[in-house]
């Protein structure tokens, strides 16, 4: 009895052999790296310039926004948050693309409903998304659709402005 309650919770813990799957359900999704897509095929995909990937036969790739399916091959040079398991992308949130403003660093804009700010600084939205908070960000007081203004080379929002 006490081996098979064991052999439960080792399999569950593990995942059981399951794919990582995102549950597109509004359920916060805590992806596992994020960035920019600078390099994209069927097979593989590289992050930020130096993070190579292959692409799992069963990918799950969809806007953020609307929680549709999207293509991979059109989101290069776009941010995006990845599910990963092993070296292998189960599922990709696309987000947008990178915005070069004159005299300004890149940003990426993203305007959500937001739920939460939770105890390890991340924003949680009513879509699931979920962004990391630069040090000092807070939520503009009253708001609850914002604009996040991520800096894709720290991966983190550097602005959370009412929407």
């Amino acid at each position: 009895m006490l081996a098979a309650v064991l052999l439960a919770v080792l399999v569950g813990a593990c995942g059981g052999g399951g794919s990582h799957r995102a549950v597109l359900d509004g359920s916060p999704r805590f992806p596992d790296r994020e960035g920019v897509v600078t390099d994209v095929t069927l097979s593989s995909l590289t992050l930020n310039g130096r993070d190579h990937f292959s692409i799992d036969r069963d990918l799950q790739c969809f806007s953020t926004y609307t929680l549709e399916s999207v293509p991979l091959l059109g989101r290069k040079n776009q941010y995006v948050q990845l599910g990963v398991k092993g070296k292998k992308v189960t599922w990709l949130a696309s987000f947008a693309a990178v915005v070069h403003l004159p005299n300004e660093p890149p940003v990426v804009f993203y305007n959500g409903k937001l739920l939460r700010i939770d105890g390890e600084h991340r924003a949680i939205f009513r879509d699931g998304s979920v962004l990391r908070l630069a040090p000092g960000i807070t939520a503009p007081k009253g708001a609850d659709v914002v604009r996040a203004e991520i800096d894709p080379a720290t991966q983190r929002v550097r602005a959370l402005v009412a929407g």
